[in-house]
């Protein structure tokens, strides 16, 4: 029997916030800083306003790891100063554990080089490129405390694609360095062969980025694009932009005639984004413990349960928490609960108790209650991950109808949905909070005979900030920065046949 607890967006305060999208101007790719700025460098407007011009630098833009030259004049004879860097730190700021906020970034200063300048006044020396985020950045002189001079450096990104080649369902590897934090220089979109694929984002990542696809299409040469897009799809005439010198990569990716890599698979748990979400902090009355051998599995896989240190011989519930409802019917949606089992303790106060996963939403952790006379002894955490029950049929002409479903769908806003490609072109999205972890769909087959891949990628559902707009779409780069919940993509594929 389930018991219904109050609406979560009862239980927390709504929290407003501001989208602001900017048009094709020249204020569309203004740096736009979330959160706290940590910088000494905001201190004092009048400071700024004195500094002098007085950094000369070999060049005024590079990629990660260049070795710049420096020389920088009007200090005073032997005066002990410092080149300092701002760079930035990123991460997804996630409020009540299921709402996305969106991405924020946080000023930090790295120290360059020191030295003393010579008698006249004057101090050379080089730096290297540091690691981190690309585009605009200050440098600055300082001494005891005291900014003298600042100039700026650009970081431009580098990208890099492998293999080269390969059979259908290849796994193609697109990795960056150097992506920016600013808005008009965070997002970067893919397509393959002119068909929208999805998005390459670096937010957690210092910068890195590492996207994922499968190689599709008929043996030939493929063509795979990557521009900037701040409002969610590739800007094409970049070259009038206000930011016409930014990077377009460029790459081509060759099918062989190999047998395609037929399979259905669902992608290892990747890692989380930053510090993924924090879940709170589990209650054990002392002295009691609570063990699962597994933390995490699909829908009916077998898990154990063993509990001590609770009261002898008592009749002790088993309690399986979860969430029910919708976020856009205007029900609103809480906390359920379930007993999975009433198990007695033995005469040490030890329990032992066998059950298969339920099936329910994926996501984030379900907490599991040991309950005896009303009151909570103990909790664990059980996750459960996406699984592939039914892909059927395999094959068949053109216009054949795939009957698809997935167990383990999430319910927040950055694990709700799931977003389909066919042959690298986005299709559209689905979600899984109102049908309870069920995600049943079909796609319908199209394209020469022939193998076709079908993936299922991660993406954000929803955030509250788009100065850039990460929703809807899907997140290429899942494998390392997307937030929360750690969710695999889902890989499958259909042959097309004659008739």
């Amino acid at each position: 029997m389930m018991k219904s607890y109050p609406s979560i967006a009862k239980i927390f305060a709504v929290i407003a916030v501001a989208a602001l999208l900017f048009a094709c101007s020249k204020d569309e790719g203004t740096p736009e800083v979330s959160g706290d700025q940590t910088s000494k460098s905001g201190k004092n407007t009048e400071q700024k306003q004195q500094l002098k011009n007085n950094i000369n630098l070999s060049k005024s833009r590079g990629y990660i790891g260049d070795q710049v030259e420096f020389t920088v004049d009007e200090l005073e004879a032997n005066q002990d100063v410092e080149l300092v860097w701002i760079a930035y730190d990123g991460s997804y700021e996630i409020k009540n554990m299921y709402e996305m906020v969106g991405p924020k970034f946080k000023e930090k200063e790295v120290v360059l080089a020191k030295g003393k300048s010579d008698g006249n006044g004057i101090w050379k020396g080089a730096f290297t490129v540091p690691d981190g985020f690309g585009g605009d950045h200050t440098l600055f002189v300082r001494s005891k405390d005291v900014k003298i001079g600042q100039t700026a450096f650009t970081v431009d990104p580098k990208f890099s694609m492998y293999p080269a080649s390969g059979p259908v369902g290849t796994e193609i590897t697109i990795k960056a360095e150097g992506l920016g934090w600013s808005t008009y220089m965070r997002n970067w979109q893919l397509t393959y062969d002119n068909k929208y694929t999805g998005l390459i984002s670096a937010v957690a990542t210092n910068g890195k980025a590492e996207a994922k696809i499968r190689a599709a299409g008929p043996p030939g040469k493929h063509f795979i694009r990557i521009r900037t897009g701040y409002l969610g799809m590739p800007y094409i005439n970049y070259q009038q932009s206000p930011y016409p010198d930014k990077p377009a990569p460029e790459f081509m990716f060759e099918v062989t005639e190999e047998p395609p890599l037929d399979q259905a698979y669902v992608e290892p748990v990747p890692e989380k984004a930053g510090n993924g979400l924090e879940m709170p902090e589990l209650k054990n009355k002392p002295g009691v413990k609570i063990a699962l051998d597994k933390h995490e599995g699909t829908v009916g896989e077998p898990v154990r349960l063993r509990a001590s240190g609770l009261p002898k011989n008592k009749r002790a519930e088993i309690i399986w928490n979860t969430m029910r409802g919708s976020r856009v019917s205007g029900s609103g949606f809480g906390e359920e609960t379930a007993v999975l089992a009433a198990v007695d303790t033995d005469e040490s106060g030890q329990l032992s108790y066998d059950f298969n996963i339920p099936d329910d939403l994926g996501g984030i952790p379900h907490r599991i209650d040991v309950k005896i006379d009303g009151e909570i002894y103990g909790q664990e955490y059980l996750r459960i991950l996406p699984s592939i029950v039914n892909l059927s049929p395999k094959s068949g002409p053109a216009g054949t109808k795939i009957r698809i479903t997935i167990k383990g769908g999430g319910w927040t806003e950055f694990d709700n949905a799931y977003y389909l490609t066919y042959d690298n072109a986005y299709a559209g999205y689905m979600c899984a909070f109102n049908s309870e972890g069920d995600l049943t769909f079909d796609v319908v087959a199209t394209g020469e005979p022939g193998y076709h891949i079908i993936d299922l990628y991660p993406g954000i559902y929803r955030q509250k900030d788009k100065d850039t707009d990460m929703s809807l779409i899907p997140q290429l780069t899942y494998a390392t920065d997307h937030p929360g919940s750690k969710m695999p993509a889902i890989r499958m594929g259909f042959w097309v046949t004659e008739k």
